[in-house]
């Protein structure tokens, strides 16, 4: 039998990818100037739909570090301050002092964890429609003292998300393709809420939606572009990676100044819309990503150019700790 084993490791095995027709995987580790794809199963549950590297998944909340490293394009243009107070801008949705470092940080108290999504056929809801509550997830609230503590919130990335549009007078799916996509040549890669159907052709489906909910578009619908709306492929957010390290070592498509601010810890081991290794694995940046039926490990080091990324489309408990095992594991063997 051939071994499967990616670069020693299981990924199969540890993730259960079993046939031609259930789950399906793709994993991307970039070296230096080399990248090496991995890619197996199926990427529409129930169907032979061989998952192929340029294949797009939803990054669930590694949308976050996305729209964080867009937004410092305008911190670099002086467009956006990051510890201007925002509640005159934003106080039909907010009272009291809020900045987009609070809010990056997950360190301005408020609610909402993540978010569920739509059916890909419901009905467009905007950023006022979702932090209004008038859409499956409460309203916008602060529930924790203000920059007293690290409260993970979706509600408050999407929050920032607004605010962005406001001071820039674009979308983000506008803002990324302009400041981020083209730069670095990211082809497959966007806020694409909802797919149009040249990208559907190619698109993963979340888990089982394609059987329990649509066969023809298996995926829901995030008008949270900032928080969970972002496409990609391991390759093309191993390119990201690449960039916002090379941006903390000597500046790059960031400035050194913005990338470094990105990186550093505010609360807990959470910069801005990232996280960071323990005291073994210092040098490392890292984020999750949790959409209905679909999950992404994304990881980077700030020492070398070295970026792993994994994306699955199930998503359980089990699953998560089986990527970030995945993730981890590939790190360690190229760092």
């Amino acid at each position: 039998m051939e071994n499967r084993n990616y670069h020693g490791v299981d990924v199969d095995g540890i993730l259960r990818i079993r046939g031609k027709k259930g789950y399906g995987v793709s994993v991307a580790v970039t070296k230096e100037d080399m990248t090496d794809t991995y890619c197996t199963g199926s990427g529409r549950y129930g169907q032979e739909y061989p998952v192929n590297t340029d294949m797009i998944f939803q990054a669930g909340s590694v949308s976050k570090p996305v729209f964080a490293m867009t937004l410092l394009r305008y911190v670099d243009k002086k467009e956006i301050d990051l510890d201007e107070d925002l509640s005159d801008m934003i106080s039909d949705f907010i009272k009291g002092p809020v900045t987009f470092t609070a809010l990056l940080s997950h360190s301005a108290g408020l609610n909402v964890h993540g978010f569920d999504g739509y059916p890909a056929r419901s009905k467009l809801l905007s950023l006022e429609d979702v932090l209004s509550g008038r859409g499956n997830s409460p309203k916008i609230r602060r529930i924790k003292p203000y920059g007293k503590q690290f409260c993970y919130s979706g509600g408050g990335i999407t929050l920032a998300e607004l605010a962005f549009t406001r001071i820039t007078g674009k979308t983000l799916p506008e803002a990324f393709d302009e400041e981020i996509a083209k730069p670095l040549n990211l082809v497959h890669s966007g806020y694409f809420q909802p797919l149009d159907d040249n990208r559907l052709l190619n698109a993963a489906f979340g888990g089982r939606l394609g059987i329990k909910e649509d066969d023809k578009k298996g995926y829901h619908f995030y008008p949270e572009h900032a928080a969970a709306g972002f496409w990609s492929t391991p390759t093309e957010l191993n390119r990201m990676g690449i960039e916002l390290g090379i941006s903390y070592r000597k500046g790059g498509l960031i400035s050194k100044e913005s990338a470094r601010r990105m990186m550093k810890p505010v609360m807990a081991n959470c910069g801005l819309c990232i996280f960071r290794g323990d005291e073994t694995t210092p040098e490392l940046a890292y984020h999750g990503g949790w959409n209905e039926g679909f999950l992404t490990d994304f990881r980077f080091s700030l020492k070398e150019k070295l970026c792993v990324t994994a994306m699955i489309n199930r998503a359980n408990m089990k699953t998560a700790n089986e990527m970030a095992d995945v993730g981890d594991k590939l790190y360690r063997v190229f760092r």
